[in-house]
């Protein structure tokens, strides 16, 4: 049994926190956050330790890890001074807002033993996870290019105040949106990649970017996304990827997918010419449903990752890679 605390009881915080109270090889001891009347609110169903200043609960708790969810520009401070207790991470994307801190935290973390997990939702998803087996079975062939396009109704209005319109806070569409759509890229086609060409356009943001647009070369193939945060035609939060083979196509969400092959592959239940999944046709068995299966995943990973401080499913130098991307797509557009 492994003792957690929570730094951040916010929206993320608070699914975290109900998955985790779940899972039962995790006991929740406390939790830190800014909003007494909310730790109020919670210490009366959970009776646990409470703080309103998470280095004080790290200090004085014996816990084994930590679930962080702050404010983007907040991460690199917590996320070191819980490494430097002795306290395995799970922190929410992005990792950090500078991709050499990143580096920094990789390299403590390494130093001290110690697990950090990023928040990267998507490689738990089996939709995702499905499509990553044909990619590296190459049933369809080598991939030749791909897209991946997240759209959202995030800023639909003149927008001049606020965290998301302050990229020292970690707004913008490209360090909001641009963590999963990037880290998709990695989990999908590997982290070996440079960004040759990227754009970004301020659509009702005064400060920051509504909508990104980027180009990265593979080794043996080139893809490119778009991300916009302002498109008041959709209800919330998508991501597409569409992938070409040299024997097919994909395009897949979180939701279904869409298989051409010229050939039948048995192996995956793939016949010749057009197939439609559906992520109803894969396994829902999760220890507690909130928000989707892949949010309990996520949480299961983490847990089971803290005995042996590896994870086959989430990497830390993939991590570092979002964020170096990210810097990256700044550079080559300007910023």
């Amino acid at each position: 049994m492994k003792k957690i605390g929570f730094i951040g009881v916010g929206k993320m915080g608070l699914s975290h926190l109900a998955i985790a109270n779940s899972l039962p090889n995790l006991e929740v001891r406390a939790m830190a956050d800014t909003s007494t009347m909310l730790l109020k609110t919670l210490n009366k169903g959970l009776r646990v330790a409470t703080y309103t200043d998470y280095k004080e609960m790290v200090e004085l708790e014996e816990l084994d890890a930590v679930v962080i969810s702050l404010p983007n520009s907040l991460h690199f401070e917590a996320v070191k001074a819980c490494l430097l207790k002795g306290l395995n991470v799970f922190i929410e994307k992005p990792f950090t807002l500078d991709y050499k801190q990143s580096l920094e935290l990789q390299s403590l973390a390494e130093e001290k033993n110690l697990y950090i997990q990023v928040g990267y939702v998507n490689r738990f998803c089996d939709t995702f996870s499905y499509v990553r087996e044909i990619i590296n079975s190459q049933s369809l062939g080598q991939v030749t290019n791909y897209s991946s396009i997240m759209t959202g109704p995030v800023i639909t209005e003149n927008h001049e105040s606020g965290w998301r319109n302050d990229y020292s806070k970690g707004g913008g569409c490209l360090n909001d949106y641009g963590p999963h759509c990037i880290d998709l890229i990695c989990f999908l086609f590997g982290t070996e990649f440079e960004v040759t060409q990227a754009s970004l356009q301020s659509k009702f943001s005064t400060k920051v970017d509504d909508i990104v647009d980027a180009k990265f070369t593979h080794p043996d193939f080139s893809g490119e996304i778009y991300i916009n945060w302002s498109d008041n035609t959709v209800r919330k939060a998508s991501n597409k990827v569409r992938i070409d083979f040299e024997r097919g196509s994909i395009e897949v969400s979180k939701q279904e997918m869409s298989i051409t092959s010229a050939l039948d592959i048995p192996q995956f239940n793939i016949k010749k010419g057009d197939n439609l999944k559906y992520i109803t046709d894969f396994s829902t068995d999760v220890s507690f449903y909130l928000r989707g299966e892949e949010f309990s995943r996520q949480l299961e990973e983490f847990s089971h990752s803290l005995n042996s401080k590896t994870s086959s499913i989430c990497d830390l130098a993939s991590a570092c890679k979002v964020d170096k991307t990210i810097a990256d797509i700044f550079s080559k557009s300007g910023k």
